[in-house]
């Protein structure tokens, strides 16, 4: 087990109670704790919590095997290493119910930086809290350069979470993805596909010409929503029956059609046999000269169970090493 672990930075109350807060696996905002009301937080805090999201020693808990944290002697400001690791996502999470824009685009470097589901999966809720005055910012790091295209696909959920929380905000958030897609040549494809994933989301019939335009420039990754034609159908703008099965379906790319024929092999060659699952074995099937055979696998069968998928809680040092996808 690691040993106490004394910070860099001292975090004052209420602040520090982020850092012995515990767990932080619950299912969406509305299973978050109510911080606010809880530690009485103010927007003078925000500052506080805008660097405890992005603390570099915090996140090393994250992604450290704890084995390898050397151990330090325990004293005052000492804390658990395995229960700390949580704070930036407490602290992300605080943020939203702050409401606080000014977090926004330091927010969009820890997405970038942490290459975990974590950031890609709340912190799009995050910017849904915080509303109308996220969307700025978020358009514009739609357009910055130094922003990376898979941060990009997550920034864009962003604005459809804004819209969906605070449906006031849906023309404003529609205008802006519709904007972001018309400029497709100097998008990463997937970037593209997150946009009118977005915008099919927001039912935003508005904007099916320009959805129309990147799609026939191929510039549309069609795994995030589909063809075009299978689109017009979900809309409603079309029928089924005006296209072919063929147009209907989603069009890979070459590396997407290799990487589909390397997890098929995969998945082919690693296939658990009956008596690995645990299923039903005809004894039959095996002769009559296998009846030993028969009885020595059907007892290796009732013993063996597939390898449990690891999550969190006991098993949260693996998953968030491996960047286990959470549960929602």
């Amino acid at each position: 087990m690691p040993g106490p672990k004394i910070l860099n930075h001292i975090y004052d109350a209420p602040l520090d109670s982020l850092l012995s807060y515990g767990d932080g696996k619950c299912s969406g905002p509305k299973g978050w704790p109510n911080y606010v009301q809880e530690l009485g937080l103010t927007a003078e805090h925000i500052p506080g919590f805008i660097q405890m999201a992005q603390d570099d020693q915090l996140w090393s808990f994250f992604f450290e095997d704890p084995d390898d944290l050397d151990d330090e002697p325990a004293g005052a400001g000492a804390l658990d290493p395995d229960i700390a690791l949580w704070a930036p996502i407490h602290a992300w999470r605080a943020l939203g119910q702050l409401r606080a824009a000014e977090a926004v685009k330091p927010l969009a470097q820890v997405l970038q930086q942490r290459d975990i589901d974590w950031c890609w999966e709340e912190l799009p809720d995050v910017f849904g809290l915080i509303g109308a005055e996220a969307i700025d910012p978020l358009d514009e790091l739609l357009s910055a350069d130094d922003i990376d295209y898979k941060s990009k696909v997550t920034l864009s959920s962003g604005l459809t979470y804004i819209a969906q929380t605070f449906p006031d905000q849906r023309d404003r958030c529609v205008e802006v993805l519709t904007r972001q897609l018309s400029h497709y040549d100097n998008h990463h494809i997937s970037v593209n596909g997150a946009l009118v994933l977005a915008l099919f989301k927001l039912k935003a019939i508005e904007s099916t010409a320009v959805m129309a335009a990147a799609y026939n420039a191929k510039k549309v990754d069609e795994m995030f929503v589909g063809s075009w034609p299978r689109i017009q159908v979900d809309l409603g703008l079309k029928q089924a029956s005006d296209f072919t099965p063929e147009e209907l379906s989603i069009h890979y790319t070459p590396e997407q059609e290799k990487l589909m024929a390397n997890i098929r092999a995969y998945v082919n060659r690693h296939k658990p046999s009956a008596a690995e699952l645990g299923l039903p074995i005809k004894r039959e099937a095996f002769g009559s000269d296998k009846s030993t055979e028969f009885k020595d696998i059907a007892a290796q069968s009732g013993s063996q169970k597939l390898p449990s998928k690891s999550g969190f809680g006991d098993g949260a040092k693996a998953s968030r090493k491996k960047g286990k996808k959470k549960q929602r």
